[in-house]
């Protein structure tokens, strides 16, 4: 038996077992991923805002990771964060930001469950962050961003 879906995003009324929360659920959907999309993409840009200020700063924990040279890495990775932030909070370019926030976030799954052997207690909100950033990645933006304005999409 196959699933019927009207909105990629909300079930149809046959598949509900309280069908007459179809509407609210319709309604609320393009909300709960926005408040996602956004608070994920200010974390990022409260988290890379010092990286932004001092671009050099993360050489040598990023070539502690092995990535050479620290000068190019560091820099990519102030950009990534912050930037990648912004273009989430916004809905903009969101697939490429999700899929970059993505990447940034899994090496920093790496960095605390390996290279600082604290396992999943460390990694956890890394974790987190890079499932809501993947889905951004896969999904885009929703209906209530840039991207859904200008009818671009990657």
């Amino acid at each position: 038996m196959s699933t019927s879906y009207t909105d990629s995003r909300t079930p149809s009324s046959d598949r509900l077992i309280f069908p007459f929360l179809r509407p609210v659920y319709a309604a609320l959907t393009p909300l709960a991923e926005t408040w996602l999309r956004v608070i994920c993409g200010v974390a990022l840009m409260v988290h890379g805002w010092p990286k932004i200020q001092n671009p050099l700063g993360a050489s040598g924990m990023v070539e502690g990771l092995g990535f050479y040279p620290g000068w190019l890495w560091s820099p990519a990775l102030s950009i990534s964060e912050f930037v990648g932030g912004l273009l989430l909070v916004l809905g903009l370019m969101t697939r490429l930001a999700g899929a970059a926030t993505t990447v940034i976030l899994l090496v920093t799954v790496y960095f605390h469950w390996v290279v600082k052997a604290e396992g999943y207690r460390g990694a956890e909100l890394s974790l987190i962050w890079s499932a809501a950033t993947f889905y951004f990645a896969l999904r885009g933006a929703g209906r209530l961003s840039l991207d859904a304005l200008l009818r671009r999409t990657l």
